[in-house]
């Protein structure tokens, strides 16, 4: 018997870096996870918003995988927010999707609470109510704790959804331990319907490359020393910060400073400025006030396929967030051996402590980044271990077993 899985993405796509659409964490992850289950037997077909007119609507992966965009709303890129209005279309259109295929699926799992909404609606008008396994990737209350200032209507709509998921899920699949005790403590989740499974690496495509070969691919100058970051340019990831913490380092060390440049990966900042979006026109306003025009330099969001050049180009990456409910980024460039510091409050930080080539700081402080910074600028990586070595068990195949695992309910 053939095992079918419906994986719902609702406002990400999982094409996003060959159809040129926004592209996060969520993506990637629906991807990887995908082609990983696909490898290992499952048919999976998974379910997006149709954002455009010229891509197929049906596209095929590969044998066993496809991607299939719903129209819901405008067939076009809009606002995050804007989604949520368009669920029940997508849901009716969707079902209509499933009703024409005449495909019976063994399961659907949601990512992200979209996601989570339209799988309920899903799962209550089949003849046979289909299992529910969700993934949130980041929480409302979290984001709330960490940006209380902004989307607060948006928030609580989003809070409450959640809240009904944890409790109609079958499953819940977190990216990290922390995940885990949010779930529980937060939002009550039943501890026995939560599994603790961390996102896979492709280490076929993140591994370890020259430096000097890295630094050519994408134009840098061989002497210079590349701080980077990787990351949709959003107030939660704690860019700003970078900056503070780099032009401390600039006054307070000028030998670690020494032909230094930071290198922020994402956003659309080559569209107009009127375009940007707020935090993209604070940062760049920071960037002058603080004197940073020659040694930051934003770079527009990079595909998979080029990622691993700018991680092994760089002496270290720096994930500063104020949240982040797991960071595939720093998992990708420990995979390129490249030393990682990230904040305490980020899902990964327990495995980016354990290796010889990862330091935690505390979130929001300028100054403890700066010092490791220097550190890590001044010091050469202790010999011994390879972290690309150590990163390279958590490869994807491992991923999809564990939740094929889960998905046993």
């Amino acid at each position: 018997m053939t095992k079918r899985i419906a994986m719902i993405s609702v406002h990400e796509c999982p094409l996003a870096s060959s159809e040129g659409k926004e592209r996060g964490g969520i993506n990637v992850y629906v991807f990887e996870l995908a082609k990983a289950l696909s490898r290992i037997g499952w048919q999976v077909d998974m379910f997006t918003r149709m954002q455009d007119t010229v891509n197929p609507s049906v596209v095929q992966v590969n044998e066993k995988t496809r991607v299939i965009h719903i129209p819901a709303g405008p067939k076009t890129a809009i606002p995050k927010d804007d989604v949520l209005q368009h669920l029940p279309e997508f849901t009716h259109n969707m079902q209509n999707f499933m009703r024409e295929e005449q495909k019976q699926y063994n399961l659907i799992h949601a990512h992200y609470y979209y996601s989570g909404a339209v799988a309920e609606a899903v799962r209550n008008t089949q003849v046979y109510p289909l299992p529910v396994i969700m993934t949130f990737h980041t929480l409302g209350l979290l984001k709330q704790l960490t940006q209380p200032q902004t989307r607060s209507g948006g928030l609580s709509e989003r809070i409450a959804i959640e809240k009904r998921l944890v409790v109609s899920a079958d499953r819940i699949i977190a990216t990290s331990d922390s995940e885990v005790a949010y779930l529980s403590a937060l939002y009550d989740a039943p501890a026995s319907h939560i599994r603790a499974i961390p996102p896979g690496v492709d280490t076929s495509l993140f591994r370890n490359i020259p430096k000097s070969e890295a630094k050519k691919t994408i134009g840098e100058d061989p002497n210079h020393r590349i701080i980077l970051s990787v990351g949709r340019i959003d107030p939660v990831k704690g860019f700003d910060v970078l900056l503070y913490a780099l032009k401390l380092l600039v006054r307070s060390n000028p030998e670690a400073a020494h032909h230094a440049c930071l290198w922020i990966v994402g956003g659309d900042v080559e569209e107009k400025r009127r375009a940007w979006n707020s935090e993209q026109t604070k940062l760049e306003t920071l960037r002058k006030t603080l004197g940073l025009d020659t040694t930051v330099k934003f770079i527009p969001a990079q595909s998979q396929e080029q990622l691993p050049a700018y991680y092994n180009a760089a002496e270290v990456l720096v994930m500063p967030s104020h949240y982040e409910s797991f960071g595939m980024v720093a998992l990708e460039a420990l995979a390129c051996g490249t030393p990682v510091i990230a904040t305490d409050v980020t899902g990964i930080s327990p495995l980016v402590r354990a290796v010889p080539k990862g330091h935690i700081i505390s979130a929001n402080n300028p100054i403890l980044l700066s010092q490791k910074l220097a550190h890590v600028l001044l010091h050469t990586p202790a010999t011994g271990t390879d972290t690309s070595k150590m990163i390279a068990s958590l490869d994807w195949k491992e991923t999809a077993e564990k939740i094929t695992a889960a998905y046993a309910l």
